[in-house]
């Protein structure tokens, strides 16, 4: 899951000794999908405070398309929508 990891899905399999037959008999498997994405879901959250401080920087540059994000980003946040 780490977005710098650039080895294929194969390397990968070869690595923890898993079959591509196996890996993709998992990736039809609803628990197996389900722990993934709740494993993706603890990763992201985690970065979650970069994120932001990177967009917040790129609007105090000027940057045009930022500040578009960070607005429609916040309006989707209830406790802004609920002040308009």
């Amino acid at each position: 899951m780490n977005p710098e990891d650039r080895r294929t899905k194969t390397d990968k399999m070869i690595e923890v000794g898993v079959s591509r037959k196996t890996f993709y008999r998992w990736m039809k498997d609803r628990r197996y999908v389900d722990y993934i994405n709740s494993q993706l879901d603890q990763y992201t959250d985690g970065e979650l405070s970069e994120v932001w401080k990177a967009l917040i920087n790129q609007c105090k540059r000027g940057n045009i398309q930022a500040i578009k994000l960070f607005f429609e980003m916040k309006e989707m946040h209830p406790s802004v929508k609920d002040n308009w």
